[in-house]
């Protein structure tokens, strides 16, 4: 009985060994090929995205399979390749049904698979709790496809119905929290942002970031922005929309400001004189409201010049400047919210900004054809926002 005993205790414990000596030798027969994804988990949205990042020593390739009937809604830029990629692009088309749907992303190298599942939410489904920005791999040389703001209840966001312009938007990291830098409605032909919009407060103003010069292409949408690097000629500067004195909480939100998509070729004593000071005005609304909304932006129609960026590339130089700023505050005797517009030809002036310069919301609405503050009235309702838009400033001391 001993000698059985004994013989069987060594079995089991020769099972137990191989046992774990396959399993050793099956992780490393694929312990050099895997795939996954950045997010697991996206929006239901046209034409979100996410990276698919492969790990392989030799040729791959990778093929999609559907879960359920419906097929074709999702697509790779990629199918095939050697070694290590990270930048990879899944792109889903809108999902029309309340349920969830999900695809395999399968990796072939010989005769080893590898795969992960990505799943798209239902129509439905709410995405506030979605990236704001998609994480893009340090080595990607493709730009994001533009994304969808219209889930999201910015104030300062306006209208994005141009199928012609790109909409972006960037946040940064501070204590540990994430928050939003600015959106932009980006021109790939004219190489600008038409627009830029941003929040503006003690938490973006109180700091000391400085300027960090950080020139940069957009980290969305790599060398597609502009490149901002040598300047734009003699008599031009890299023009902010969105100031660097605007941006002094942290590093990274200041070096935002320095991305190609972020300038526009302005002419030196412009940028330097009446811009300036109207930038250091909106500061000055800032400091004494809760949160101010603010679009900065350029008219382009009417424009016949053009310069070139550092990569020697066509720009087009606007022909005119505005900004369209939402004031909210609690303290305020001029009522809670309020709203102002300033419109600058591209050229020089011989002094500060004055009343001539403002307008309503509407009026530059009419000149520029975009709609701004689009979510303010589900925010106080369509008939006070309609007479805020429609106030002239030039009437309210709250403004001088």
């Amino acid at each position: 009985m001993k000698l059985s005993r004994i013989i069987n205790t060594v079995a089991v414990a020769v099972t137990a060994i191989c046992s774990v000596f396959m399993s050793s030798c099956s992780k490393l027969e694929n312990a050099d090929i895997s795939v996954s994804a950045k997010s697991q988990l996206i929006s239901s949205k046209k034409n979100m995205s996410t990276f698919v990042i492969v790990k392989c020593a030799g040729d791959w390739t990778l093929s999609l399979e559907y879960e359920g009937d419906e097929s074709g809604w999702a697509e790779l830029d990629r199918t095939s390749g050697t070694g290590d990629k990270n930048s990879i692009q899944l792109t889903l088309v809108a999902n029309p049904s309340e349920s969830r749907r999900n695809v395999k992303i399968i990796l072939a190298s010989g005769a080893s698979t590898s795969e992960c599942v990505v799943t798209q939410k239902g129509s439905g489904e709410m995405d506030e709790g979605d990236e704001q920005t998609p994480v893009v791999p340090d080595d990607s040389t493709e730009p994001v496809p533009s994304m969808d703001l219209t889930k999201f209840d910015w104030l300062e966001l306006p209208a994005m119905d141009n199928d012609e312009l790109g909409y972006y938007t960037h946040s940064f990291e501070m204590a540990g929290k994430r928050y939003r830098n600015y959106s932009f409605g980006w021109s790939q032909k004219d190489l600008v942002a038409i627009w830029v919009a941003y929040p503006l407060c003690r938490l973006y103003t109180n700091g000391s970031a400085g300027r960090t010069d950080a020139w940069a292409y957009d980290k969305l949408l790599k060398k597609n922005s502009s490149a901002p690097f040598g300047g734009y000629g003699e008599e031009l500067a890299r023009g902010h929309q969105l100031p660097s004195a605007d941006r002094q909480c942290c590093y990274e939100a200041n070096a935002q400001t320095f991305y190609g998509t972020n300038m526009t070729p302005q002419n030196n004593a412009h940028n330097s004189g009446i811009w300036a000071d109207l930038e250091s005005k909106v500061r000055g609304y800032a400091k004494t409201s809760d949160t101010t909304y603010v679009v900065t932006g350029v008219v382009l129609e009417g424009s016949n010049r053009k310069t070139y960026d550092s990569d020697g590339r066509s720009m087009t130089v606007p022909a005119a400047y505005f900004k369209a700023v939402l004031k909210y505050s609690t303290l305020s005797t001029m009522g809670q919210w309020n709203a102002a517009a300033f419109y600058l030809e591209h050229r020089p002036y011989s002094g500060n900004v004055s009343k001539s310069h403002s307008m309503s919301i509407d009026e530059l609405e009419a000149i520029t054809g975009l709609d701004f503050f689009v979510n303010l009235p589900a925010k106080i309702g369509q008939e006070k926002a309609d007479k805020i838009e429609a106030d002239k400033p030039a009437d309210n001391p709250l403004w001088w």
